[in-house]
């Protein structure tokens, strides 16, 4: 590990933050998403989403001696506006995978994070949270330990562990990767005759009917499941807002038909797995289509140029941790990312800056009266 410098007295001095709210949607993602640690949750596209759910986005470029090191796009609310009283110009701050780094020189990525408490302390922020994709036990995990931000009380992500694939060039590297049984199903599949199908997010006339259908088997999977789905219209206009902007794909796999489907965010040099369902009367034990779906995915993302697949986590709040054993409820799904060479890896925890502290207290304590 390299070593992480101490926070220069003079730092703040050099960090400049610009405000880039305003910058054409285009010209925002190519830093914020396309850039090799980029994020699709600081899309132009995701901050603007939010303003329906009373977040106000915020977009900054931040600079160390003139030179950009990084962006963020910040998600911005008030307390309770009027009702708040003296706390009313109080505003709290979440930078989802934020900031993105467009440098990752520890004083480079260090800068950032002082850019990031400037931005709070500027706009009044009661406190600010980033939960960036960044490894335990990396250099950046080291420096944000070190940046005066601290582990916040709650998590935002389900899932703080992540399985990546490395995505090889040619197709006898990737294959030599993939577990014994997995290489098994591949071939079945395409023996049966399951077809796989990408459709392209930014052609109006095949997206709509393509992500209606693919909320029902979403919908479908997430009530056998047992997990959170929400309201249509939103999945829907959140989809179709990603998809507009290229910043996600939608896939299909089937036998004479689409028995499951995935939605795919693009991610800096990653593919990452969002979305996914199936029908409830697919036969996916029997046809294997989810198996031959991932397989053309990986190669897809080959020929796309991408690094790696991110099939994404094997853990929950209630049982955290990559798992170990057949005792992890999660093991089995560990085991089906596994095979495909996914690699784990665990992230850091949400932390939160607070520039006010005795403020953030009697914030706490009013909520406690309410």
């Amino acid at each position: 590990m390299a070593m992480i410098p101490a926070e220069p007295a003079h730092l703040a001095r050099e960090v400049r933050v610009v405000d880039a709210t305003a910058t054409a949607p285009a010209s925002w993602d190519e830093m914020a998403v396309r850039s090799a640690m980029g994020e699709a949750f600081q899309s132009h596209a995701w901050g603007e989403l939010k303003r329906a759910l009373g977040w106000t986005p915020l977009r900054y470029v931040i600079e160390l001696s003139g030179r950009p090191i990084g962006v963020v796009s910040i998600q911005e609310r008030s307390l309770l506006g009027r009702r708040a009283g003296p706390l009313g110009r109080y505003r709290v701050h979440y930078a989802p995978r934020g900031p993105v780094l467009l440098d990752t020189d520890p004083t480079a990525a260090m800068a950032a994070l002082v850019g990031l408490r400037l931005v709070a302390r500027t706009r009044h922020a009661l406190s600010l949270t980033i939960d960036p994709a960044w490894e335990e036990g990396s250099d950046l995990a080291a420096i944000l330990a070190g940046s005066g931000l601290r582990p916040a009380v709650r998590e935002i992500q389900v899932s703080r562990t992540s399985m990546v694939v490395p995505v090889e060039a040619s197709e006898a590297a990737q294959r030599a990767l993939l577990g014994h049984t997995t290489y098994a199903d591949i071939d079945r599949a395409i023996g049966l005759g399951v077809t796989t199908e990408r459709v392209d997010l930014t052609d109006q006339g095949a997206r709509e009917a393509a992500l209606a259908e693919f909320f029902e088997m979403h919908a479908a999977t997430g009530k056998r499941e047992g997990f959170l789905v929400r309201d249509r219209d939103y999945e829907l206009r959140q989809w179709r807002s990603l998809g507009e902007s290229g910043i996600a794909s939608l896939w299909f796999a089937g036998l004479g038909g689409h028995d499951t489907g995935a939605l795919l965010l693009h991610s800096g040099e990653l593919v990452v797995y969002f979305a996914a369902g199936s029908r409830d009367d697919a036969d996916m034990r029997r046809t294997r289509a989810n198996h031959l779906l991932q397989w053309r995915i990986i190669r897809w993302a080959a020929e796309s140029g991408y690094r790696g697949y991110d099939m994404g986590g094997v853990d929950t709040h209630a049982a955290p941790g990559v798992p170990e054993d057949e005792t992890h409820p999660l093991w089995n799904l560990y085991l089906f990312k596994h095979r495909f060479g996914g690699r784990p890896t665990v992230r850091v925890r949400a932390h939160e800056y607070t520039p006010n502290a005795v403020v953030a207290a009697a914030w706490r304590l009013a909520r406690r009266f309410r």
